[in-house]
């Protein structure tokens, strides 16, 4: 069950397990084929360090898996990598760490040794391990931690006082923080979300917490668009009762926003993030737009005379996770607001119909 991969910038160790001994692992087998069984119980690699897990949040790319498929991934393959566990077991060599500690992780495992890399652009990196994508995740009740990950400092201590369900959430996080960083947010933006999931409101409390003036949220789904009271949201539209461009400018006194981040994998979204942004704004294409059409049609003209920037952003490093972590435990992100709903391990596929659905934001699982 568990896998590593071979390779020349591939370190994992030897994989061994307890024989005999099994645990619950829910198992992806292909589109539409999630279930819970028994895996094999892992022991750890030299180097590298086995977590029981208390928490794992469900990310869309897990539902995009779920229901249309990924080339990445090669099944049976344990998902899941938003977690929180407790170490309990240490390899020879994975040095700095105690049993009992409870850490997570940044989960997109580099290199180290790629010119990304060396430039410190580690989540670009060439030969990018994910976790959950290339290799066995979260959602089990055990997980193996490789000693590459360990090695390229992706371990990460959670803070006392932040439970494990809030630590969870610190990777999506850190991709949020990334890309603010990337487009600059500072305290003098009118800042735009589109997109009202819970990437768009990790963007909404980011953006307040790096001292925007006024936070902006577009979402299509009047459902979703009713969390947007829990997070004190000053204006709140909903693009299918109203023309969200006009309604963006009528709010700025027809400027526009200093910076629109889309947050929805729609290309009509980045069209009009577009049309609302104000002269010299920055726009972040955040979300990634469905890869059988990924083509948006801009109004250029409006790129060239308002001198817009626009950006993408992938993943995160080690460095945005840490810093998400401090955001979480000093309460600066409304992580129990995002938090709507727990299930057990053995109720996994239930969990991903009610994310399938769009009843809640953020879905824990606790093994």
């Amino acid at each position: 069950m568990f896998r590593g991969i071979s390779g020349p910038f591939c370190f994992f160790g030897p994989k061994t397990y307890f024989p005999g001994v099994k645990m619950k692992a829910a198992v992806y087998d292909g589109v539409g084929r999630i279930s819970v069984k028994e895996a094999e119980m892992p022991a750890t690699a030299a180097g590298g360090i086995v977590i029981r897990v208390e928490s794992c949040a469900i990310c869309g790319t897990d539902l995009k898996a779920y229901v249309h498929g990924n080339p990445r991934m090669k099944p049976p393959l344990v998902l899941g990598h938003e977690f929180a566990g407790r170490i309990t077991e240490i390899g020879t060599g994975a040095a700095g760490f105690s049993i009992g500690e409870r850490v997570t992780m940044a989960t997109s495992i580099p290199c180290g040794r790629c010119i990304l890399c060396l430039e410190g652009l580690q989540n670009m990196c060439e030969n990018l391990i994910p976790v959950g994508t290339a290799i066995d995740g979260a959602f089990a009740e055990y997980m193996l931690i490789p000693p590459l990950g360990i090695a390229q400092g992706n371990v990460l201590r959670i803070p006392d006082g932040l439970s494990s369900d809030e630590a969870s959430l610190s990777e999506p996080l850190g991709c949020v923080i990334n890309a603010q960083e990337i487009i600059g947010i500072t305290a003098a933006d009118t800042v735009v979300v589109i997109g009202a999931g819970p990437i768009g409101y990790l963007h909404v409390e980011t953006a307040r917490a790096r001292g925007a003036i006024r936070v902006i949220l577009v979402q299509r789904s009047r459902t979703r668009l009713e969390f947007a009271k829990k997070f004190g949201v000053e204006a709140a539209i909903c693009s299918q009762e109203e023309d969200p461009v006009k309604k963006v400018m009528d709010l700025t006194g027809g400027r526009g926003a200093d910076a629109v981040i889309v947050a929805a994998p729609d290309a009509q979204a980045q069209a009009q993030s577009i049309q609302m942004a104000a002269k010299g704004a920055r726009i972040s294409f955040f979300s990634s737009i469905p890869k059988d059409n990924p083509y948006a049609t801009l109004h250029t003209n409006l790129l060239h005379y308002r001198e817009l920037r626009v950006c993408g952003s992938s993943d995160s490093r080690a460095i945005h996770q840490k810093l998400a972590l401090d955001m979480l435990a000093s309460g600066k992100i409304n992580a129990k607001a995002l938090i709507t709903h727990r299930f057990p391990l053995s109720k996994f596929p239930e969990a991903l119909e009610t994310m399938k659905k769009k009843e809640g934001l953020k879905i824990i699982i606790n093994p």
